[in-house]
């Protein structure tokens, strides 16, 4: 069997930049939101999606892109001008390959440790699964309720979703009591009103929800792109 070098050992256990930046913003998230209450935790959430995707970050979209990471890491300085770029429609997002607590980690982290346009970039990432998976939980409800009259699988796949949420995000629910009935229902979800009662303020959350991001930030719609860089 070959032997390792030291050098080779080392490489393998090298940490991507990436993942040290994730796990520093892991520590604060935990910290934050074990000192937040819920209701703080929204307020946070939604301040944070404006202040990334408002008004004030189109009039000052020219600031927002001359900034640099304080770094001469070069995998960390191409994420920046990537993210910049992916802003203005000229590429593609960095990071929609990531899971969504990778996002919000992200896109809610203000300790300075990712530039605006990653955390928009990060946040952008969020509003498109939200809205796919709302598209996509409204059709799977409606065709169930018309096969079988019940919303009964779509309900416990609703609760699974929203339980796996990051708090920050989750916490963006609780203005229409959705955690306390989802604790009321508990594992089993019988065909009652109860049930029925839950899935209409799901959709009224997620409808609330999008209709507050679309004032808060841009449309969910991709940037538009540059004609130079389209195949």
């Amino acid at each position: 069997m070959p032997e390792i070098s030291t050098d080779q050992a080392a490489d393998s256990l090298q940490v991507s930049p990436l993942a040290k930046q994730l796990a520093a913003a892991a520590e604060r998230a935990a910290a934050r939101d074990s000192q937040l209450s819920r209701k703080e935790l929204a307020a946070l959430a939604l301040r944070i999606s404006i202040h990334l995707g408002g008004n004030a970050y189109i009039s000052n979209k020219a600031l927002y892109d001359a900034i640099v990471p304080e770094t001469d890491d070069p995998e960390l300085l191409a994420r920046a001008r990537q993210a910049t770029d992916f802003s203005n429609g000229k590429d593609t997002n960095p990071f929609k390959d990531l899971t969504t607590e990778q996002l919000a980690l992200i896109s809610y982290d203000e300790a300075g440790e990712f530039t605006h346009n990653e955390r928009y970039a990060a946040n952008w990432e969020l509003g498109l699964r939200a809205s796919q998976w709302t598209a996509y939980i409204v059709e799977k409800s409606t065709s169930e309720y018309q096969r079988s009259g019940s919303r009964e699988m779509a309900i416990r796949e609703m609760s699974d979703y929203y339980r796996s949420l990051p708090p920050i995000i989750g916490a963006e629910f609780d203005g229409f009591e959705l955690h306390a009935m989802l604790d009321k229902e508990g594992a089993e979800l019988p065909r009652t009103r109860t049930s029925m009662f839950l899935f209409d303020t799901v959709l009224q959350t997620t409808l609330e929800l999008e209709q507050q991001a679309g004032e808060a930030k841009p449309p969910l719609t991709p940037p538009a792109q540059d004609p130079s860089k389209q195949q």
